[in-house]
């Protein structure tokens, strides 16, 4: 075969007698005839050799460790040493001369597997900024076609080893430095954080998802709290209220409450609900259960009657932990079986509970549960805003990745202090700001309940660094009269999620706080928090943008049909990654319907521009259709918000038997006056929007929308109170 290439390589099909074959190869004629009969299957054998040799050399390539640039000038100097092999010279001739439509077929899709791979490196290198951004397809089919015209150029017997070498070598250094040359600036929207330099690989996980991992990292939670106490013991690593505990003592109270509860019958893999609010119990039994191998399950302080008996009965916890205000809200225990322990916070008793400090006289757990990656950590349950809530298996491999996710994009490292002010219970809280300081070894300031005074005296007072809230919150501390008096110098990152950032208040943070980065995040609980974050730097240019995908996430946009569509096309956001669940718990149906070949159908409509900046237009089931004409509910609503009357505002679909849909919207403004009635919103809409998107029926109200726990506005009340109406 190798041979049969060669004399392939040098005259093709009509070039080459049958004795100047016989000749050249020193075989008979007959061995010939089968050569001549079996041509195309030979050929087309050597150029699934060629590529095969391509893609494992690729994989071991990013096995060993390598990433960016480099990985990238060795997959060209990979491909190049192929396509002048001698089954590569073949496969780069093979499409010159004729052969059956059905091989010509197959032999197109083996080849475009080659610009797949080269895509998908370019992809990252725009989105991570050492390669200008720009259509990578077209980068792509620009470094595959100059490689392989060095293979069509290239002949054994004319050209000197040398010489080859001086080919690939000017002609990788040309792609470097043209389609695939760094921007001409710094692209500091990409900071180096502790995890920026870690190298990449693809790794096998949740048994069928093939997903880019870094390939130094903690195996789990445990191994980070072991990290921490032994690189800074007397650190701060938690305040809260007079409560300041450094690592040490951090490690000592957590390893304690793991045996208090490993002494009452808890094993690794047993689910512990936690029902309270943010403070110093709820971090003290989240490193308990991390440092002992069970399953954490955060329920809502604010939840009640069915939801909490749901959650507490879906997750087959067998212990409950509370704080004493919502002691009597929980169940009893005829209707939950397999919860066997109960235990309240607080000084006072409280029937049928054994107390928290019970916990805290056991003897330290010495050693941490040797977890694995895949182990489940959290059971975290969605806001169920369209029904019931599902249980996300958070595993520990999850949780690493995004907390290397926010350290990388967010150059976060243990000088960092981070304020959290929203609740614990919630991904954000438990995974953007506990979980991430904990690998970063900085310190968690908490608070018991936001307060945009509270929070302005607390920041300045701790000298922190980092948050992530809600723009509304944002907002209330823009409103505080004698914001200026604090020192907030220290305060560099603030991150947000959930809304969009209205243009107002981004700019009255910049006026007000200068020295603040904003930095959007958007992600779900099933993507264990970030999915994109906001380079820094680029909010105020990507205003209505989510920001570009996290390291080692994937951001595919699909149409109805499930096809990808081009960039900037609009259709439903897909995510993959390390850092999606594998699934929900003990809902198949769930997990089958919402999950794809290692995706996670977010639900949301957005799109992706050619740098790779993701834009978030609506939930899928919110656009409105109007006569044929799509209302992207966020769009709109973020116009409204921008309203100085306004403070929130959701937009709903009305019934219409000619249009099929109209428009409403729900208004929370700040007064009745005459600058938020219907007409004066209908006329500041009008100016900014098209005609077919501009709300026709209004609910104005000085009352907040429904939310739920998480804080979401709940658009399916909204629906149900003007169906009521309309009856």
């Amino acid at each position: 075969m190798l041979a049969g290439a060669r004399l392939f390589t040098r005259k093709g099909f009509q070039g080459t007698s049958l004795d100047d074959i016989a000749q050249s190869l020193g075989v008979t004629k007959p061995t010939l005839y089968y050569y001549i009969a079996s041509k195309e299957e030979i050929l087309m054998e050597c150029v699934e050799r060629g590529l095969s040799t391509f893609h494992q050399g690729l994989g071991d390539l990013v096995q060993s460790g390598l990433g960016g640039r480099d990985l990238l000038r060795a997959a060209m100097a990979l491909y190049a040493e192929v396509v002048t092999s001698d089954f590569g010279m073949c496969a780069s001739r093979v499409g010159e001369d004729p052969l059956s439509e059905d091989k010509r077929r197959s032999l197109r899709q083996r080849k475009a597997e080659v610009d797949v791979d080269f895509r998908l490196l370019i992809e990252q290198g725009m989105q991570r900024g050492w390669i200008v951004a720009g259509d990578a397809a077209v980068a792509a089919f620009t470094v595959v076609g100059a490689l392989s015209g060095i293979g069509r150029w290239y002949r054994p017997e004319t050209h000197s080893p040398q010489s080859l070498q001086d080919a690939v070598q000017h002609c990788i250094e040309m792609l470097l430095r043209g389609v695939l040359s760094a921007p001409t600036v710094p692209f500091s929207e990409l900071p180096q954080g502790t995890a920026a330099m870690t190298a990449l690989r693809r790794e096998n996980h949740f048994e069928n998802r093939l997903v880019l991992c870094y390939s130094q990292r903690p195996t789990h939670l445990a191994q980070m709290l072991v990290t921490a106490l032994a690189a800074r013991p007397d650190a701060l690593a938690v305040v809260c209220g007079d409560m300041r505990l450094s690592w040490r003592e951090l490690h000592h109270a957590a390893s304690k409450c793991a045996g208090g509860l490993a002494q009452r019958g808890v094993q690794s893999g047993d689910r512990v609900a936690l029902h309270m609010g943010n403070g110093p119990e709820f971090i003290i039994l989240t490193l308990a259960c991390a440092w002992m191998g069970a399953v954490l399950v955060p329920v809502s302080a604010r939840a009640r009657g069915m939801e909490l008996e749901y959650v507490l009965s879906d997750s087959g916890a067998v212990a409950l932990v509370c704080a004493p205000d919502v002691a009597h809200w929980q169940p009893a225990p005829h209707g939950l079986p397999e919860l066997r322990m109960r235990f309240v916070t607080g000084a006072s008793a409280v029937e049928g509970f054994e107390a928290f400090s019970a916990l805290m006289q056991a003897a330290p757990q010495p050693q941490p549960h040797a977890a694995q990656e895949e182990d489940l950590a959290v059971l975290l349950y969605t806001s169920g805003t369209t029904g019931r809530p599902k249980g996300a298996m958070i595993t520990q491999l999850n949780i690493v990745h995004s907390v290397m996710h926010y350290a990388e994009r967010m150059a976060l490292s243990e000088r960092d202090i981070s304020l959290v002010a929203v609740p614990m219970s919630h991904v954000t809280g438990l995974v953007a700001q506990l979980y991430t300081m904990l690998y970063c070894q900085g310190t968690t300031v908490v608070m018991a309940q936001f307060k945009a005074a509270d929070f302005v005296r607390l920041a300045s007072a701790e000298r922190i660094t980092h948050a992530i809230m809600v723009p509304a919150m944002y907002n209330l501390c823009l409103l505080l009269p004698d914001l200026q008096a604090h020192d907030l110098s220290a305060w560099r990152i603030g991150a947000y999620g959930g809304a969009s950032m209205p243009t107002a208040t981004i700019d009255g943070l910049a006026q007000r706080l200068p020295g603040l980065v904003l930095m959007n995040a958007y992600g779900a609980t099933e993507t264990c928090s970030p999915a994109t974050i906001m380079p820094q730097g680029q909010t105020d240019s990507h205003r209505d943008s989510v920001g570009l995908p996290v390291t080692c996430g994937e951001i595919c946009i699909v149409d109805d049909a499930g096809l990808e569509v081009a960039r900037g096309g609009v259709g439903e956001i897909w995510i993959a990654g390390p850092m999606v669940v594998p699934g929900y718990w003990r809902n198949a149906a769930a997990t089958a319907s919402e999950f794809r070949a290692g995706f996670w159908r977010s639900g949301d409509i957005g799109s992706m521009d050619a740098q790779g900046f993701v834009r978030v237009l609506d939930r899928k089931k919110d656009v409105i259709n109007r006569g044929g004409y799509k209302v992207y509910c966020a769009q709109v609503e973020n116009v409204l918000s921008e309203h100085p009357a306004v403070l929130e505002v959701a937009l709903v679909g009305v019934p219409c038997a000619v249009l099929g849909e109209r428009v409403h919207a729900f208004v929370s403004v700040r007064e009745i006056s005459e600058h938020s009635t219907a007409p004066a919103l209908q006329a500041y809409c009008s100016q900014r929007m098209a005609d077919y998107a501009v709300p026709e029926t209004w609910t104005i109200d000085t009352e907040p929308l429904p939310r739920n726990l998480n804080g979401k506005i709940i658009k399916r009340e909204l629906r149900q109170t003007l169906h009521a109406a309309l009856i």
